[in-house]
């Protein structure tokens, strides 16, 4: 699953029936000013689907609706029982993602409700990115700090994918979204932001689901290699050359981190891929050095060792 923001942030608001995208914060007509803004917790959701349906009209996507859960605006042209289905799955995600993060009770991980639209057909959602975000439709695209946050998900999943896979697609780029507000400035390398989507995903549907249950398969014969073969090497997951099981090798790696034995250091991690005064991020070894993973030998033996007896 590949996540992208694009090289400024877009702000989507639905003005007058129209759809503003702007660069970073500035007063446009029509917006309230910066320090007019409600504050996090306070914000209309009335107006927030106002917002999203408006969106749906700039794509021209006339069959879609917006359905409203707890804390997500679920955008789609799938029927409303699917959406409200998928509803069900995300909020699922958001205690679960909430705790690995440390958020504190009364932190908001975005202003109001995150928009989700879920766009499954290709023209949709090549539509929607050119016409309304402008960018290229290249995998999901997040802006947790827009007025009106928002993802636009193409739902990566099979070809003959059941509805359980593709809520599961939608739920992993959700958990990103949080995982994304947690990091802020951090650039997060994709083996971070695709394992902790993916294994959020599992263990929101429960630890004794089949879904769960089919990641821990998939991630445990990647942790200990093919018969006869050589596993994968940890480093090969940050490397330029990324492992043929690279996916379920990242997801285990970052369960470990995230809701194993080392849930203490995940959030320090996150924030060590912060940029520093000069505007260079780290690169994964000094990020896990700086976390309190010093020695990269210790951590994959204890990894793979708690990988291969769960």
């Amino acid at each position: 699953m590949r996540s992208r923001t694009g090289p400024a942030l877009l702000f989507v608001a639905a003005l007058g029936g129209a759809i503003v995208l702007s660069g970073p914060p500035q007063r446009v007509a029509g917006q309230e000013k910066k320090d007019e803004k409600p504050p996090a917790g306070k914000v209309d959701p009335a107006k927030q689907k106002a917002a999203a349906v408006a969106t749906l009209k700039k794509a021209n996507l006339d069959k879609a609706a917006v359905v409203e859960t707890d804390n997500f605006l679920i955008a789609s042209s799938w029927p409303e029982e699917k959406a409200r289905a998928l509803g069900g799955v995300l909020e699922k995600v958001v205690p679960i993602a909430r705790k690995a993060l440390q958020f504190e009770e009364k932190d908001e991980a975005w202003r109001g409700k995150l928009a989700v639209f879920v766009l499954p057909e290709t023209r949709d959602f090549k539509s929607f990115m050119r016409g309304v975000i402008q960018r290229d439709p290249e995998g999901v695209y997040t802006d947790v700090r827009a007025d009106d946050p928002f993802v636009v998900d193409p739902v990566d999943a099979p070809v003959r994918a059941t509805d359980a896979d593709q809520y599961a697609a939608v739920a992993a780029s959700v958990a990103n979204a949080f995982l994304r507000s947690r990091g802020s400035t951090a650039a997060l390398p994709d083996w971070v932001l695709n394992g902790f989507g993916r294994v959020t995903a599992a263990r929101a549907a429960g630890t004794n689901s089949a879904a769960y249950t089919k990641y821990r398969t998939a991630a445990r014969l990647a942790v200990l290699g093919p018969k006869g073969g050589k596993p994968a090497a940890l480093g090969e997951l940050w490397g330029d050359t990324k492992p043929a099981n690279g996916d379920a090798l990242a997801a285990s790696l970052v369960e470990y981190m995230a809701y194993g034995p080392g849930a203490a250091n995940f959030v320090k991690l996150v924030f060590a891929y912060r940029p520093n005064e000069n505007g260079d991020s780290p690169a994964t070894p000094q990020a896990l050095e700086a976390a309190g993973w010093k020695d990269t030998a210790a951590l994959e033996a204890a990894w793979r060792k708690w990988a291969a007896g769960k």
